[in-house]
């Protein structure tokens, strides 16, 4: 989308900082939970994540826009966090097969998952 200077200056911060992509307007965690070390790990990540939304909520020193870009990098940082656990994934990315039968289900990757003994889970 063209826009001419002046438009480009009527824009909010927030605006400016999408549209430069700087920020985004929604972030997804990818949280693993196959295995049951991931329940306490998942738990630790998302309370790190949380003390710093709130740090962040009451933080006086940080305005408007920047609060959002250091909200958007807190939760980037607990999802590479979670991309790290272990046991990681046994598929590659993307690599979901799909079935509906007679919901969907995601089929790729349960025998590898079964095969992790009893004591791993």
């Amino acid at each position: 989308m063209k826009l001419t200077r002046k438009q480009k200056l009527s824009l909010s911060p927030t605006a400016r900082a999408i549209r430069g992509g700087i920020m985004r307007f929604k972030r997804r965690l990818d949280i693993p939970m196959y295995h049951a070390d991931h329940i306490a790990k998942a738990e630790e990540i998302l309370g790190d994540a949380v003390e710093e939304l709130k740090r962040l909520r009451q933080s006086n020193s940080i305005k408007g826009t920047d609060k959002l870009v250091y909200a958007q990098g807190a939760l980037l940082g607990a999802n590479k966090r979670f991309s790290e656990l272990a046991p990681g994934d046994p598929r590659p990315r993307g690599a979901e097969h799909l079935v509906y039968d007679p919901d969907l289900k995601d089929e790729r990757g349960i025998l590898e998952v079964s095969k992790l003994t009893k004591d791993d889970i």
